[in-house]
């Protein structure tokens, strides 16, 4: 072999291993969940009192019989919405989600590792999705609430860009949840302006409650806008156990007062519980979309 040869055979090896790893690299990471972490979520211990409060407000409800020359019968089964939150970090896992044989609603990240093959893969599959939309924290900055968060230093013009940035990478989003928010969602100005908003797009908004003092729900029906308030948090407490006695209050709260609004994260604990869970849930209870519980 010439030394010609020789050179070109030296310069090309050492390239196309390069290529050959950074290929694999590149399949792997389109392949696999990224080892992002997840956001931290905010209210890890709520006040005890908080869910019961939620409940004499918001899910009592009074059942109107149908007409009699209705041909539908009315589903008297207690209603139950839950709302899988922070999803975008890991796609394994909301794919598992979507899975389920139940009526989930799934709340998505923006500007997230898999925000956009989640939102693909949700409308693909018809479920309904909402922009799960980060929002300041008491601790700001020391807690960060991420990408695409609205903070109470914006101006209307910037809280309206961001808002509208992030509603469309979440494509066919039917509504809005706050993710942490407990600093913002307690600002009247500020809620109203993003209320008006969903408003003005036909969306919905549910309060998640990640503090006692939040105006949200109250400001959505001072304006007409449709809205809820979520009646618990299934898995601040990952261990299996706990979760379970959380769903069992979500059900219970159910039958006591027609309907309930849980909210449950992207755990491998969460969607093993409700796994378990989702034969007894559309035997005994209506388990609906979120939209269905928002007035």
């Amino acid at each position: 072999m010439n030394k010609k040869k020789r050179l070109f055979f030296l310069i090309l090896l050492p390239a196309s291993l390069v290529s050959i790893i950074l290929l694999s690299i590149y399949f792997y990471i389109s392949t696999t969940a990224i080892t992002v972490s997840p956001p931290i979520y905010e209210e890890i211990h709520p006040p005890t009192n908080d869910s019961q409060s939620v409940i004499n407000k918001t899910y009592y409800t009074i059942r109107k019989p149908l007409p009699r020359n209705s041909i539908q019968e009315e589903d008297l089964r207690p209603k139950v919405a839950i709302i899988i939150d922070d999803l975008g970090y890991d796609s394994d896992l909301a794919f598992s989600f979507l899975k389920l044989n139940l009526e989930l609603s799934l709340s998505i990240l923006p500007s997230a590792p898999f925000t956009d093959i989640i939102v693909r893969e949700a409308n693909n599959k018809g479920r309904e999705i909402i922009l799960h939309q980060p929002m300041e924290p008491k601790d700001y900055p020391s807690v960060d609430p991420g990408r695409g968060a609205l903070l109470l230093s914006m101006n209307e013009r910037d809280i309206l860009q961001v808002l509208n940035k992030n509603l469309r990478e979440i494509r066919g989003a039917k509504g809005v949840n706050n993710h942490m928010g407990s600093s913002f969602t307690e600002n009247r100005e500020k809620m109203l302006l993003i209320l008006q908003e969903l408003k003005n797009r036909g969306l919905f908004y549910v309060d998640s409650r990640t503090t006692m003092r939040t105006v949200g729900f109250e400001q959505a029906r001072r304006i007409g806008l449709p809205a809820a308030e979520r009646t618990l948090f299934l898995d601040n407490n990952q261990d299996p156990k706990a979760i379970r006695v959380q769903i069992e209050r979500l059900l219970g709260i159910a039958r006591d007062f027609g309907s309930a609004i849980g909210i449950g994260h992207p755990y491998n604990e969460t969607f093993e519980i409700l796994e378990k869970y989702q034969n007894r849930l559309k035997e005994e209870f209506d388990v609906v979309p979120v939209s269905e519980l928002v007035r």
